[in-house]
């Protein structure tokens, strides 16, 4: 048997700028996400016995076991996880290939440290981080684009969670184009992601989006080389390029998300913002030390569940170990 660990990583929208739906009903975008430090981990193993298992366990920032997220993961339809899923495009592959006698079963633990249901590709990263860990357990030979391809068919995040860095998204979002390539040893901008104390729906707010919106929408153009090499730089030029076109809707249906963006500009953030659909809320810092201070200023606004301090742009989805069991 063989054992292959993943990681892939979460993500902010920069920029977010959407177009009045086509008559299929989708909405194009032209998106610049960044790659967070923030990673899934998912650890794939062959199985004797037939069929794909999945256990998740959810983490808070301090290392410690999120036992609710981790119970609700449980409750779950397994056909439903992300990485289960991508596992099994891959493993049908596998079955028609040298490994076609391991393929049939497969274990999938996912350790999950970004937040569910909040705007930052939790579910996508589990995605990129199955296909990168299957394609290497069966020894598939994919390469990046192709693994993209299949990334496309599974979620509009998951091609970005593939990349990281810093990566414009055309199309439904889900064709990139790396802008910055991340690198974990260099923290270029740093965040702090504020968590609500209930979801919201992505579909809600696109249908929100349609209903004032869209009309107004203007035509979608990708950034200039002038904009690009702002989104690339510190935040002090960062700050003046965010823009979010489903912040807006967002707030209609959960007004109490301008509390949480209000607090977070009187605390000093340098620019604040709603993540993608939401209704996690971003404020920009200016280096660390202010993240870490924002963070423990703001994980008592009475509208913010949790405070987390991240930072990017981190590397895209990655091996981080192999090995024979």
């Amino acid at each position: 048997m063989r054992e292959v660990r993943a990681s892939a990583p979460g993500k902010v929208n920069l920029t977010l700028r959407v177009g009045a739906p086509t008559p299929d009903g989708y909405h194009p975008l032209v998106t610049v996400f960044e790659a967070l430090n923030l990673r899934e981990t998912v650890t794939v193993r062959t199985s004797k016995a037939p069929g794909v298992r999945v256990e998740t366990i959810a983490y808070l920032p301090d290392g410690s076991v999120d036992e609710a997220t981790t119970r609700a993961m449980a409750d779950l339809d397994p056909q439903t996880h992300l990485a289960v899923r991508a596992a099994r495009v891959l493993q049908r592959l596998a079955a028609a290939g040298p490994w076609a006698s391991t393929a049939a079963g497969l274990s999938i633990r996912v350790d999950k440290r970004v937040p569910v249901a909040g705007g930052m590709a939790g579910g996508s990263a589990d995605a990129a981080a199955a296909l990168v860990a299957c394609n290497e357990l069966w020894e598939l030979g994919l390469g990046a684009d192709q693994l993209e391809t299949i990334g496309r068919t599974l979620g509009a995040d998951v091609p970005a969670c593939l990349a990281g860095g810093i990566a414009l998204g055309t199309g439904r979002g889900d064709h990139m184009s790396v802008l910055r390539k991340g690198d974990e040893a260099v923290a270029q901008h740093h965040w702090v992601m504020l968590l609500a104390r209930e979801g919201l729906s992505t579909p809600s707010v696109f249908r929100e989006f349609d209903r004032i919106d869209a009309e107004q929408a203007p035509a979608l153009v990708n950034p200039s080389p002038e904009e690009v090499a702002a989104l690339c730089a510190g935040p002090e030029s960062l700050r003046h390029c965010l823009v979010n076109d489903l912040q807006a809707p967002a707030l209609r249906l959960r007004p109490e998300l301008a509390e949480t963006i209000a607090a977070a500009t009187d605390a000093g953030a340098l620019a604040v913002m709603l993540s993608g659909s939401g209704p996690t809320v971003a404020a920009l810092a200016r280096d660390a030390e202010h993240a870490h201070t924002l963070a423990a200023t703001l994980s008592d606004a009475p509208t913010v569940a949790r405070a987390i301090p991240a930072h990017g742009s981190a590397c895209g989805a990655r091996i981080e170990s192999t090995e024979a069991i």
